[in-house]
């Protein structure tokens, strides 16, 4: 009864958070980022056809903007609060991802148009959602008309980096030229005032200097003041703390990402292991995920583990939805797709396919999350750990969640002290209550691969008027038995 009732609240919950208000009244700790790949996604406008082909996993697919504003309300159902889009730039000739951008003041022609963008941005809105567009800073397409004009000879410079993706192909910007510093703050002020977007992630900002970035980041904000910035990275390395410190709020951090995957596909793993690379990271927030376009579906690496997928999935997510940092979930996870090479990883999303155990957990979650504002500003800390169960706790002002992984492979006990006196912690996910015993001691039991999210709510003890409700039930339910017993008896006696 009582988990009807919370799942209850936490619809009800849902469905108010529907309701649109300014978009500026959410931080941005507390958002859940879905993240897509517009040619990859939903083709909603068959007419953009001119250069698809899904035989050639090069070459176009036919998402758009369009089918994005399609699936916005089933967005908005897994509880996601934004949505970052990869670069939408005019590109060259099967720049379906974006990175080849011949132009950055028009859309791509197989996306739609600037009025397409204008009304997801206000469909979103609509739906108390944001839409943050990938900006690429660093590079263009060798066919960039700057390219090849010998006025704006020292406008661009070799790449160096090596991708062996997309990169390769691009010609880089030089950000210390001013005149090319000019034309990134235009195009960055043309997208939120012609469209109103919420803000940029930035591609790659390893590879630009800090100074260009403090600059481009003041820019911005001089434009748009709630504008929300994130950053991508090819180089952890040279992610220090200048970086850090530039007004970024939001950037992706790959070694836990890589920790993340490594704990939950191997079954016996301590989550010690992902809470010591964070505090190595320097307790870095950020952006927190398990894949994305440049990486291995996660649901390989469970597959290749011989794990149970929607088990492995719901370990993971609960550790994205309730640990440090911001959540950006990939395309398709939902699902959840599968694959490990770029043309696996980046098919079009298979909407009719896959269980609907993780999207209905991703709901949940998602439900959870936005209810306890100290799952997003809370403080970080291990409780304590036995095998791979591991007890963290997140403490925001009055406010205090007790979250437990068991990552072992068999059921795990684990003693928590640090409670109130008169209190008692209740399970969200498992509707679990764990009182206080006669040491004084709080005893969390878990079953193997399962989590739990702990409140602290008052011990009113055995509720009696639900026991009496119980027994009464039961009491009426055996009465009726015996009663239709003694009549059967009767009439087979007549009978006789």
């Amino acid at each position: 009864m009582k988990k009807a009732i919370l799942s209850s609240l936490l619809i009800l919950f849902f469905i108010v958070g529907t309701i649109p208000v300014n978009a500026a009244e959410k931080p941005i700790k507390e958002e859940i980022i879905y993240s897509i790949v517009v040619d990859r996604y939903n083709n909603g406008n068959q007419a953009n056809e001119e250069q698809v082909n899904l035989e050639d996993p090069s070459a176009y697919h036919g998402g758009d903007i369009e089918g994005i504003i399609k699936k916005l309300d089933t967005i908005k159902s897994h509880g996601y609060t934004t949505i970052s889009l990869s670069p939408i730039m005019a590109n060259a000739p099967n720049g379906y991802h974006g990175y080849w951008i011949e132009d950055f003041f028009k859309v791509e022609e197989q996306f739609g148009t600037l009025d397409d963008l204008k009304k997801l941005v206000k469909e979103a809105h609509d739906r108390n959602m944001k839409v943050v567009l990938e900006f690429v800073t660093n590079f263009v397409a060798p066919t960039h008309p700057l390219v090849d004009d010998p006025a704006k000879a020292d406008w661009t410079k070799q790449t160096t980096v090596k991708d062996t993706l997309w990169l390769d192909d691009t010609t880089t910007l030089n950000q210390s030229n001013p005149e090319v510093k000019d034309m990134l703050f235009e195009a960055a002020t043309f997208w939120i005032e012609e469209a109103n977007i919420d803000g940029y992630k930035l591609h790659a900002i390893d590879q630009s200097s800090p100074a260009f970035l403090t600059d481009f980041v003041n820019h911005v904000k001089s434009v748009k003041p709630d504008a929300y910035l994130l950053g991508g990275v090819l180089n952890e390395d040279k992610v220090n703390e200048e970086y850090l410190d530039l007004g970024i709020p939001l950037i992706e951090n790959a070694p836990v990402q890589e920790s993340i995957v490594n704990v939950f596909t191997n079954v016996g793993t301590p989550l010690t292991n992902i809470y010591e690379t964070w505090e190595e990271t320097g307790e870095r927030a950020g952006l927190v995920y398990v894949d994305n376009a440049y990486t291995e579906r996660f649901t390989r690496k469970i597959v290749e583990g011989n794990l149970n997928p929607q088990t492995t999935w719901k370990l993971a997510l609960a550790y994205l939805y309730t640990s440090p940092g911001v959540p950006l979930v990939f395309q398709g996870t939902e699902i959840p797709m599968d694959g490990d090479t770029t043309k696996e990883v980046l098919q079009m999303v298979q909407f009719n396919s896959g269980d609907t155990k993780v999207r209905d957990f991703l709901e949940k979650i998602s439900s959870i999350r936005s209810q306890f504002p100290v799952l997003s500003h809370g403080d970080f800390n291990l409780v304590d750990t036995n095998g791979a169960l591991s007890v963290f706790k997140r403490t925001y002002k009055d406010e205090t969640m007790f979250i437990a992984f068991n990552n072992d492979n068999e059921t795990k006990r684990v003693t928590v002290k640090d409670v109130p006196e008169g209190m008692q912690l209740s399970g969200l996910l498992g509707d679990n209550i764990v009182r206080e015993n006669e040491q004084d001691e709080y005893i969390l039991t878990l079953d193997r691969e399962t989590v739990e999210i702990y409140t602290l709510e008052e011990n009113k003890g055995l509720n009696w008027l639900f026991i009496g409700m119980v027994i009464s039930i039961f009491a009426i339910f055996v009465a009726a038995i015996m009663t239709l017993s003694y009549k059967q008896r009767k009439r087979e006696r007549k009978s006789m």
